[in-house]
């Protein structure tokens, strides 16, 4: 691609970004003229323009624009809880024709029931109409209406908090996660200021005292994250955290406190010291390996076993070494026995697992070697023991017989020379 090429392309790119940019932000068949004023109200919806109640009858002024609308258009008022709805069963739209301004000057007048309760009603503004080409058109518009002249609630200012969630360990940074929700079906919830303590101090705030969430609506809720800090002294332990809410409901001050019970962990520092084990063992003989286990971290490690694999000596075998306190060592000990029949380089593992009090595990591992060999004598007793059971038995018998041969003739050996010696002593008498 030449250089004059590149350059066409890159310009017709820069010239297509508008293009693309108006086509992303569509515009809405409807909208509020939120700076017009008409009759009937008292500042524009910019400034902060409210419907009047006056008489059991509520009434609205919506200037309306339109750059596709032909005619008349259709506007309704939608309670979304209709089972709480303030209004009386009635025709809740009206039709408008666009007036010589251009604005669609829409006037809503609707009947509410006199022992309607104060509160904070979603609602939506819907607007529909056609455009020239007979393509509908419509728009839907959220709106609170907010009713102070009638019964107190029924409902109760609670705010409900759930899925409370922390990542607290002795001497970090941590965060406590929850989820705040408006219950209420007609109440909004203004200002909530959030504020988390721990009564033993060893729980803090980390860059802010106290949390500002937004307004909720009706069934609005909020995912919060409330930055802590856990001190080095802190306990390992579960710790009942205070939840102080404040908020403006109706235009009354409304707190609440909450209690909730969250756990302080250590990483699970189960340190080894040296393994002491003999490098080689005779054929039938056993061997002892013992592996010091140390608790250098503040939480109770339970459950703790030591478990050694040596294929061909034993595929598994175990001993519970059982809780280690924290400061305390505990000694690993397994006694491995050598098959008589075995030899050569045996290669495994030493596997240690435990877990703390709240079940999180920790485990480690360490490699294991043993050479077993043969007794140095045992061929030669072994030929031995071959060439006696080789022998006959006739054998025995003759030596036997040989024996007692020898034994019979050194007797009569014997008696000639005592005869021989007496004769002697006569022949000097």
């Amino acid at each position: 691609m030449n250089r004059k090429y590149r350059i066409a392309v890159l310009l017709a790119a820069l010239l297509l970004i508008p293009f693309f940019d108006a086509q992303s932000e569509e515009k809405a068949d409807f909208e509020i003229d939120r700076r017009r004023v008409l009759q009937g109200m008292n500042r524009s919806w910019l400034q902060g323009y409210e419907p009047t109640i006056s008489n059991n009858h509520l009434s609205m002024v919506l200037p309306i624009l339109s750059d596709q609308a032909e005619g008349s258009i259709q506007t309704e008022w939608i309670v979304l809880h209709e089972s709480a709805s303030p209004f009386k069963p009635q025709t809740m739209y009206v039709k408008t024709q666009r007036a010589e301004s251009g604005v669609y000057a829409v006037r809503l007048n609707l009947a509410m029931y006199a022992d309607r309760r104060n509160g904070d009603y979603p609602c939506v503004i819907r607007i529909t109409g056609h455009a020239k080409s007979g393509k509908l058109l419509m728009s839907e518009i959220p709106y609170t209406l907010r009713v102070r002249d009638g019964l107190p609630t029924n409902e109760t200012l609670r705010m409900a908090i759930h899925d409370v969630e922390t990542d607290l360990n002795v001497g970090e940074d941590g965060c406590i996660r929850a989820v705040l929700r408006n219950p209420c079906q007609t109440v909004a919830y203004e200002q909530p200021v959030l504020h988390i303590t721990d009564p033993t101090g060893d729980i803090i705030p980390r860059e802010v005292d106290v949390l500002y969430l937004p307004d909720l609506a009706p069934g609005e809720s909020v995912q919060v994250e409330y930055p802590v800090a856990v001190l080095g002294k802190a306990s390992v332990a579960r710790h009942s955290l205070k939840f102080d809410l404040t908020w403006t409901a109706l235009e009354q001050n409304v707190s609440q406190t909450e209690s909730y019970t969250v756990p302080v962990k250590q990483e699970i520092r189960l340190e080894q010291g040296g393994l002491k084990m003999a490098s080689t063992v005779i054929a039938g003989d056993s061997v002892t390996l013992s592996l010091p286990l140390m608790n250098m971290g503040k939480a109770d490690i339970v459950n703790v076993l030591a478990a050694v694999s040596l294929p061909g000596i034993t595929e598994r075998q175990a001993v519970l070494v059982g809780a280690i306190a924290p400061g305390e060592t505990r000694q690993a000990q397994i006694t491995l026995t050598a098959g008589k029949d075995i030899s050569g380089d045996f290669q495994g593992t030493l596997a240690v697992e435990g877990e703390d009090n709240d079940g999180n595990p920790v485990s480690f591992s360490l490699p294991l070697q043993l050479t077993v060999e043969k007794p140095a004598a045992s061929a030669a007793a072994a030929d031995t023991v071959q060439q006696k059971n080789e022998q006959p038995p006739f054998l025995i018998y003759a030596l036997a017989g040989g024996c007692g041969l020898l034994l019979l003739v050194l007797l009569l050996q014997g008696v000639l020379l005592r005869r021989k010696i007496h004769r002697l002593e006569e022949d000097k008498l």
